[in-house]
């Protein structure tokens, strides 16, 4: 999932900001189950945490 740096930092201002770590080109979102990584890509921001949910849930590990 990507999203625009205006629409990211909207998602951002709703969180408690003692569970973001903010790094030039990475964001980190620290959660009790695993952290969601957002990373600079171009223009965008995106993170496979998503993925990473469906693919647990489906029973098939991290292993993407």
């Amino acid at each position: 999932m990507c999203l625009t740096p205006q629409a990211l930092f909207l998602f951002l201002s709703v969180l408690p900001q003692e569970i973001i770590d903010k790094a030039p080109d990475r964001i980190t979102v620290r959660a009790e189950v695993r952290d969601a990584v957002w990373l600079a890509k171009g223009e965008k921001w995106c993170t496979g945490a998503p993925q990473v949910d469906a693919a647990i849930r489906l029973g098939q590990g991290e292993a993407l």
